[in-house]
C-alpha cells in the first residue's frame, strides 16, 4: 500500500473521528478542500479522495459550488474498534490498520480508530482507556494486540479481553497471542508464522556461506521474537549444527556500539536481528567500527516496512504481509460477529525474504 493511499485514509479517519465525537455536527459545513489541504499538508486530490470516502459512508454530502456538509451519522451494520497500543511505535501496525480500515469500508464495517494516541501515556493506562471507549461505544468487535513489557502482562491482557467479551464484544488478536507459545487463547488470531520466518532467515545466511550465527534482540524479548530465534536454531539443526550453536546477544537501544563489539569478539559471520528497528542502529554501529558488510559480516532483520531499503547498506529483511494480515483480520472479524459459535480461527500468513546488500552471498573460494 503506497504512501499516498495511506495518506488519504489517514485524513479520512481523522475527519470521520471528528464527526463521530461531535466536533462536527449534523448540518455543519466542513472547511473547503483548500483549507483542509493546508491543515493536513496534503494535495487537493488527496483531500477529495478522503471526502469521497466519507460521502460513500453517508457521513457527508458534497455539492459543487456549495461545499461539504455533515450528515447525521447512521449506525453501520458492524462496528469495530482498533485496540493497538503500539500503533505509532511499531512499524508494522500502521499498514495493517490501514488495510483493516480499507477492507472494512468496502464490506460495510465501520472502524473506530482513536484519532490521536498519547505516546507518553503508560501502555496499561492507554489500553484501559481505549477499552473503556469501545465498551461505551457499544462496538461489536475489537482488533486487539496484547500489551507487552508491562508487569503481569499476561493477567492484564486476559483481564482486558474478559472485559470486552463480558460486554458482548468479539475479539480478534493481531500479531500475537496473550499466552506464551505453545499455549493459546480461545480467540481468533492473525499474524505470521514467526518460527518459519526465523527459519527462512537462518537458512538464508547458511546458504550464503555463513557458519557462525548470532541472534540479536532486546533482553527478555517478546514471544514473537523468541519464536523467530527458535526458527533460526532449527535452521542450524537441520543443517548439521548443534542446538546450542546459535549465539544470543542482547541489544541495548541507546548503546548499539556495545552490541557491535560483542559480535566482533564472538567472531560471528552472520547476524539475525529481532526486527529492522534493531538491525538499523546495529548496522550503523558496525559500519562505524569499520566492519565490511557483507564481506566480513552479513546482517538481516524482520518486517521490511519502512527503512530497510534506505540504509547506507540496504538491509535484507523478512517482509511481513501487512496488507493481507489486515484483510484476513477484517474477514475474520465479520465472520466472528455473524457466527460467534464458530471454531477459533488462527491464521499464520507467509511473509517474503527480501534479499539486499547486507547479506550478499560469498563467492566460492
Amino acid at each position: 500500500m503506497n504512501s499516498s493511499k495511506l495518506r488519504h485514509l489517514q485524513i479520512y479517519e481523522k475527519i470521520r473521528s471528528l464527526i463521530q465525537n461531535g466536533s462536527y455536527r449534523a448540518g455543519d459545513m466542513l472547511p473547503t478542500e483548500a483549507q483542509l489541504g493546508v491543515t493536513f499538508g496534503a494535495s487537493r486530490p488527496t483531500i477529495a479522495k478522503a471526502l469521497n470516502r466519507l460521502g460513500h459512508e453517508k457521513l457527508v454530502r458534497r455539492r459543487a459550488g456549495f461545499g461539504t456538509q455533515v450528515l447525521a451519522p447512521g449506525r453501520s451494520a458492524v462496528t469495530a474498534g482498533l485496540l493497538i497500543p503500539e500503533l505509532h511505535q511499531t512499524e508494522i501496525f500502521e499498514p495493517i490498520c490501514a488495510s483493516i480500515t480499507e477492507t472494512a469500508s468496502i464490506a460495510g464495517m465501520r472502524i473506530i480508530r482513536p484519532p490521536e494516541l498519547n505516546l507518553r501515556q503508560e501502555r496499561r493506562m492507554l489500553t484501559e482507556s481505549l477499552a473503556d471507549q469501545f465498551i461505551a461505544a457499544k462496538v461489536q468487535g475489537v482488533f486487539f494486540t496484547p500489551v507487552e513489557f508491562i508487569p503481569d502482562q499476561e493477567a492484564f491482557n486476559v483481564e482486558t479481553i474478559n472485559r470486552l467479551t463480558s460486554a458482548g464484544i468479539r475479539v480478534v488478536l493481531i500479531d500475537r497471542d496473550v499466552f506464551p507459545w505453545p499455549r493459546q487463547t480461545p480467540h481468533d488470531l492473525i499474524g505470521i508464522d514467526n518460527i518459519e520466518a526465523g527459519y527462512v532467515m537462518g537458512r538464508h545466511l547458511l546458504d550464503n556461506g555463513c557458519g557462525k550465527l548470532a541472534f540479536v534482540s532486546a533482553p527478555d524479548p517478546a514471544m514473537t521474537v523468541q519464536l523467530r530465534r527458535l526458527g533460526c536454531r532449527e535452521a542450524l539443526i537441520q543443517n548439521g549444527y548443534r542446538a546450542n550453536s546459535l549465539t544470543s546477544v542482547d541489544f541495548i537501544p541507546d548503546q548499539p556500539e556495545k552490541t557491535a563489539q560483542q559480535l566482533l569478539t564472538k567472531k560471528v559471520d552472520g547476524v539475525i536481528c529481532a526486527n529492522d528497528a534493531t538491525a538499523a542502529p546495529l548496522l550503523r554501529a558496525l559500519l562505524d567500527l569499520g566492519v565490511d558488510i557483507p564481506g566480513a559480516l552479513q546482517v538481516v532483520g524482520f518486517d521490511d516496512v519502512k527503512y530497510a531499503s534506505l540504509l547506507s547498506v540496504p538491509l535484507t529483511s523478512y517482509r511481513q504481509p501487512c496488507d493481507d494480515i489486515g484483510k484476513v483480520a477484517t474477514e475474520t472479524m465479520i465472520n466472528r460477529i455473524k457466527h460467534p459459535e464458530a471454531p477459533t480461527r488462527r491464521v499464520t500468513l507467509a511473509g517474503q525474504l527480501i534479499p539486499r546488500n547486507s547479506s550478499a552471498g560469498r563467492l566460492p573460494s
